[in-house]
C-alpha cells in the first residue's frame, strides 16, 4: 500500500511539472553606463512548459548573442527595450520585455568656453544647459570666482582668465570630467582723438578708435553719430564724449574738446551728394548766414549759368530747372555783399 502511494505522488508531481504554464523572464529593468555592459535575463529566463527552451532576443543590437538565456549587452550608447521570446518543446511561445536606461551622466558637461566683462558684469553662467543634480553630484575646481562649486550651473566671475574643471559622479558609472575656459575681458581701448581748435563755421572730422560700435554725445551739430569718424561743426566750444562697446559687450568712453574761435570766415564744402538721404544733400558754405547780402552764381564746365541766388542759405540741391544735374565739377562765384568775390569749384557726387 505504501509503495502505491509513493507512485501516485510521483505521478502527480510529474503532471504538475508537465502542465505548468510556460513563462519568460527577461529580467528586471537595468541602469546601464554609456559604453558599458550588462547581463540580460532572469534566473532562470524561462520556467514551466516543456523543456528544452529556445530563446530569441530582439533587437539584437549590442548583444553578444540573441539566442541564449542570458546574453551580455556591451558598448551601450542609448536607451533600449529588449523583448525575450521563449519557445518550448511543444512550440508554445511566450514573451517578456525589459528596459535598459543609460545613465545620463555622460550627457553632462562644463559647457562651451565663454567670457564676461570684468568689473562691468556680475559674471557668466557655466555648465551645460541640461546639467541637473537630481541623481548626480557636481564638483567644480578651482572654486575661486564661483557662486557655488557644487552647483550644476554656477555663475563664474573670475578676475583673470580661468579654466574650470567639472567632475560629475553618481557611484554608478565612471566619473565624467570636462573643462571650460572663462575669459575675464577688460574694457576696450577707446580714444576720442586729440583736442582741437577750429574757426566758427568750420567743419572737422573727429577720429575715434577702439571697440566695434560707437556713439557720440551730445547730439549737437554732428553727423554720423554712430561711426568712428563723425563730422562736427559746433559754433561754441563743445566736449564730445565717445561711448563704445566691443564684440564682447564691454564698454568704455573718452572725450575730446573742440574749441571754437569766433569769426566770420567762409568755409566752402568741396563736394556734396544730393541723393535725398538727408546727409550732405546741398552745397554748404559755413558762416554764410553772416553775409545776408550775398549773391551766389554757379556755372557748368561750359560756362553756362545753372544756378543763381541772392541771400543764399545753403539750399542748392544740385538741380537745374527741376532736373538732376549729372556727377561732375561745377564752378561758383560768391559775392559776399562786402565787396569780396570768392571763386572755386564744387563736385556733385551721385
Amino acid at each position: 500500500m505504501l509503495k502505491i502511494n509513493f507512485y501516485i505522488i510521483g505521478l502527480l508531481l510529474l503532471a504538475q511539472h508537465c502542465f505548468a504554464q510556460l513563462t519568460a523572464n527577461a529580467g528586471p529593468d537595468l541602469l546601464g553606463c554609456y559604453n558599458g555592459s550588462v547581463t540580460l535575463g532572469g534566473s532562470p529566463s524561462a520556467t514551466g512548459g516543456t523543456p528544452p527552451y529556445k530563446y530569441l532576443w530582439q533587437p539584437s543590437t549590442f548583444l553578444n548573442s540573441a539566442t541564449v538565456a542570458n546574453p551580455v549587452a556591451s558598448g551601450l550608447s542609448y536607451d533600449i527595450t529588449y523583448t525575450l521570446t521563449v519557445t518550448d518543446y511543444d512550440t508554445t511561445i511566450v514573451s517578456n520585455t525589459m528596459f535598459i536606461n543609460i545613465d545620463k551622466i555622460y550627457t553632462f558637461g562644463a559647457g562651451i568656453d565663454t567670457g564676461y566683462c570684468y568689473g562691468q558684469m556680475g559674471g557668466v553662467q557655466i555648465g551645460a544647459s541640461n546639467n541637473n543634480n537630481a541623481f548626480h553630484n557636481f564638483s567644480w575646481s578651482p572654486t575661486n570666482g564661483l557662486s557655488n562649486p557644487n552647483s550644476p550651473r554656477p555663475v563664474a566671475s573670475p578676475s583673470v582668465t580661468t579654466v574650470y574643471t567639472l567632475t560629475v559622479s553618481d557611484n554608478q558609472c565612471p566619473d565624467n570630467v570636462s573643462m571650460v575656459r572663462v575669459t575675464a575681458f577688460e574694457p576696450p581701448y577707446v580714444n576720442a582723438g586729440q583736442d582741437t581748435t577750429i574757426d566758427e563755421g568750420q567743419t572737422i572730422t573727429l577720429i575715434g578708435q577702439g571697440a566695434t560700435t560707437y556713439w557720440w554725445q551730445p547730439d549737437y551739430n554732428i553727423k554720423y553719430i554712430t561711426t568712428s569718424q563723425p563730422d562736427v561743426w559746433p559754433i561754441t566750444t563743445v566736449v564730445y564724449n565717445l561711448y563704445s562697446v566691443d564684440q564682447h559687450g564691454c564698454y568704455n568712453s573718452d572725450d575730446v574738446t573742440v574749441t571754437v574761435k569766433n569769426g566770420d570766415l567762409l568755409f566752402f564744402y568741396s563736394a556734396f551728394t544730393p541723393n535725398a538721404d538727408g546727409d550732405n544733400d546741398v552745397f554748404y558754405i559755413g558762416n554764410i548766414e553772416k553775409y545776408p547780402d550775398n549773391n551766389l552764381k554757379i556755372y557748368n564746365r561750359y560756362g553756362k549759368l545753372i544756378y543763381s541766388a541772392t541771400n543764399y542759405n545753403n539750399s542748392w540741391d544740385g538741380t537745374y530747372l527741376g532736373n538732376l544735374l549729372p556727377t561732375g565739377t561745377y564752378f561758383y562765384i560768391l559775392n559776399d555783399g562786402k565787396d569780396t568775390l570768392h571763386k572755386g569749384s564744387v563736385t556733385i557726387l551721385r
